[in-house]
């Protein structure tokens, strides 16, 4: 680390780092986020905030460094309350990554949007130029100095603003879903800078294999309140407590990336059935003229930037197909051409034809696209009108747009919400309202753009349940293997504006199983899961059982053994299979007496002498 004369941190007295007592927080529309919050964070604390979206993660963290005030509570950095100049100097060494991006990233350059906060700090200008470098090669941005943050893809803005905070050093670094739409190559380097960080960590994110590597105590939020206090361990080893607030992510530990290797089960016990695979597309599908086309397709940015080089792509009526590659590979860029809202040089189809100028105009009636994220097309006043904009553009009558938003709000599971208000719902539920939107559409080809980024386990779950139900033709651009599997048959591999790899979805996840393709192969994630899947498969029950000593002891002169009977309890570890969503299991099956140390037994009443230095052997029945 280059030396430089920022403001020295402020002094710690005492083992506490925040304290914080009987926090509460309600919104100017009324909603109570924040209820009687009681939390103690120390120094190099690494801890994993979770619960499901819209428990009050992302307003718990914004108090911690001041964006939020205390409305009623106590909330304390180290031993002084958050305001006037103790909170200017604890903002300069507290980093808050936001889950947008956008939110941090102001200036005209990455130069100067990382530069930002060291010369906040007062490092001196000729000591910032450095610091920036360093920070953006940390994150592999280092080739972008002089680039504007505006031009980049979704992904590289997220490593972007991590670097803002690396190049203050920061005390405390608290993130917001930090791997949302990263590729896993950028996921392994995240995970690489976080293993090193010395500082406190808090860590909100839905993703807890990534949580599991990195944090050791676990805080679970539900509806403003803090359910649990766990260690990590604790909390993905426990699956009723998973379940309970919409975390369950087991679902995940048995996808064709989970493990490399599949964990045997334990004797006597049944595997839990996989999720269906997708099916494929109708016979009269494979036989049709494809549906869109694109042939020696060019796009560059106005800066200059080759976004597509030379694209071939079919697309056929019936077919789910996934889009993968790193961010920036230019997989965004070409959805756009797609959808008609960029052109490019080379030849478009729709349905056999030429697109020209009025037919791209008409492409929107026949193509929808969710955004990733869901506030990019949200915008009236209710659910209802949201999902209903889209058919009235479309000249459609007050009936049929009626039904079709009737229609759409049941097929993504917000029966019910036609009054709710967009803004005010979790972020699971816009997701779904803007699929909603797009669906009153009724369009024939559907281009989901990271549709579970920022999910909970449970709305993720809900979700991939939807949209496999879903007739329209797929396009699906993620960065998640799993949900490849499970809802695509044909796999595109993108790199650097071009199409590597087009081939079945099977043959992808087994070229992943066997090497790192596009750095889409999680070794830690592969560890973590096996690790995790052992830890639920184990647990302790305590009953009474009845122990068979034998040990020698005296009758006068006379030594001689035999076995001796003696019951109490403890608790034996079983290894085990739970059947999928129940808590039935069995146990494999136990020899009628067992060796093992009975420690203590010397100090149980018994009526007899015991051999001198002869330790009794212990059998349990």
């Amino acid at each position: 680390m280059h030396q430089t004369h920022r403001l020295p941190p402020m002094p710690l007295s005492g083992d506490t780092l925040f304290d914080i007592r009987e926090l509460n927080f309600r919104y100017p529309n009324g909603r109570q986020a924040l209820q009687d919050i009681s939390l103690c964070i120390r120094p190099g604390d690494r801890i994993a905030l979770v619960g499901q979206n819209g428990s009050g993660k992302s307003t718990l963290v914004r108090h911690l460094n001041g964006l939020l005030g205390v409305q009623r509570g106590r909330l304390s950095y180290k031993g002084l309350p958050l305001r006037d100049q103790h909170l200017r100097r604890a903002r300069l060494e507290i980093g808050l990554l936001f889950q947008d991006p956008d939110d941090q990233l102001f200036c005209h350059s990455l130069y100067e949007d990382v530069a930002f906060g060291p010369l906040n700090q007062g490092v001196p200008t000729e000591q910032v130029a450095p610091l920036v470098r360093e920070a953006l090669g940390q994150v592999g941005l280092a080739q972008l100095l002089y680039k504007s943050s505006h031009h980049l893809s979704y992904g590289q803005k997220k490593r972007a603003a991590l670097a803002t905070l690396l190049a203050m050093n920061p005390e405390v670094l608290i993130l917001d879903e930090p791997t949302a739409n990263l590729d896993s190559a950028q996921e392994n380097i995240l995970i690489d800078l976080l293993r090193d960080y010395s500082g406190t960590l808090i860590c909100i994110t839905h993703d807890l294999l990534f949580a599991y590597e990195l944090c050791r105590r676990a805080v679970v939020l539900d509806r403003g309140r803090i359910h649990h206090d766990f260690s990590m361990r604790e909390l993905v080893s426990h699956r009723p407590s998973l379940r309970e607030h919409g975390l369950d992510f087991s679902f995940r530990l048995h996808a064709p990336l989970a493990t490399a290797a599949t964990l045997p089960a334990a004797p006597g016990a049944a595997e839990i059935p996989a999720p269906p695979a997708p099916q494929p597309p109708p016979a009269t599908a494979l036989d049709s003229p494809a549906l869109v086309e694109l042939r020696d397709y060019h796009f560059a940015y106005p800066d200059g930037t080759r976004a597509l080089n030379g694209i071939n792509f079919r697309l056929k009526a019936g077919e789910s197909v996934a889009v993968v590659g790193e961010n920036g590979a230019g997989k965004t860029t070409l959805l756009s051409c797609l959808m008609g809202i960029r052109q490019g040089r080379g030849r478009h189809l729709f349905g056999g034809r030429a697109l020209d100028r009025k037919r791209r105009r008409e492409l929107w009636r026949r193509v929808g696209m969710v955004f990733q994220d869901p506030a990019d097309q949200l915008f009236c006043a209710s659910c209802a009108d949201e999902v209903a904009f889209g058919p009235r553009q479309m000249g459609l009558d007050q009936n049929e747009v009626a039904r079709r938003v009737t229609a759409a709000l049941r097929r993504v599971r917000l029966d019910g919400y036609e009054e709710r208000v967009p803004l005010h719902l979790s972020g699971g539920e816009r997701k779904r309202l803007a699929i909603a939107t797009v669906l009153s559409m009724e369009p024939e080809i559907l281009i989901l753009d990271e549709p579970t980024a920022g999910l909970d386990p449970q709305g993720e779950e809900l979700l991939v349940e939807i949209l496999r139900e879903l007739p329209q033709t797929r396009i699906l651009v993620t960065h998640d293997p799993y949900l490849v599997g499970q809802l695509t048959q044909r796999t595109l591999v993108m790199h650097q504006g071009r199409i590597l790899q087009d081939y079945a979805t099977a043959e992808f996840l087994a070229d992943q199983n066997h090497k790192s393709l596009n750095a889409l192969a999680l070794t830690y994630k592969a560890a973590c899961s096996r690790e995790i899947r052992e830890l639920q498969h184990q647990h302790e029950h305590s009953h009474p059982h009845r122990h068979l000593h034998e040990h020698p002891h005296r009758h006068g002169d006379l030594v001689h053994s035999h076995p001796h009977e003696h019951e109490h309890e403890h608790a034996h570890g079983y290894t085990h299979v739970h059947q999928a969503h129940s808590e039935e299991h069995c146990h494999p099956p136990q020899p009628r007496y067992h060796d093992h140390a009975h420690q203590d037994h010397e100090q149980e009443p018994h009526e007899h002498e015991h051999g001198e230095d002869t330790p009794p052997r212990t059998q349990v029945q």
